[in-house]
């Protein structure tokens, strides 16, 4: 079980969300995140704020991904 304590509470949910906003290893930082969910350390609202942020990381990614995927006028068109 895990110790609840404001200081782990902050260190743990702040470690997170850096991680997740500076784009390292998203899915692996989501899990721990609901890891410490499921062991009551994080609570709905932290939660929120994780997914919130995991949400807008796959949106810029997926964003980046459509820009490349997008033909430019001068590519040639093969039939």
């Amino acid at each position: 079980m895990a110790i609840k304590s404001k200081a782990r509470h902050d260190l743990t949910l702040r470690s997170i969300k850096r991680e997740i906003a500076a784009g390292r290893d998203v899915a692996f930082w989501l899990d721990k995140a609901y890891t410490h969910y499921d062991n009551g350390l994080l609570d709905e609202a932290d939660i929120a704020e994780v997914e919130a942020l995991a949400q807008a990381y796959y949106d810029a990614v997926d964003a980046e991904d459509s820009k490349t995927d997008e033909p430019t006028e001068d590519a040639e068109t093969v039939s």
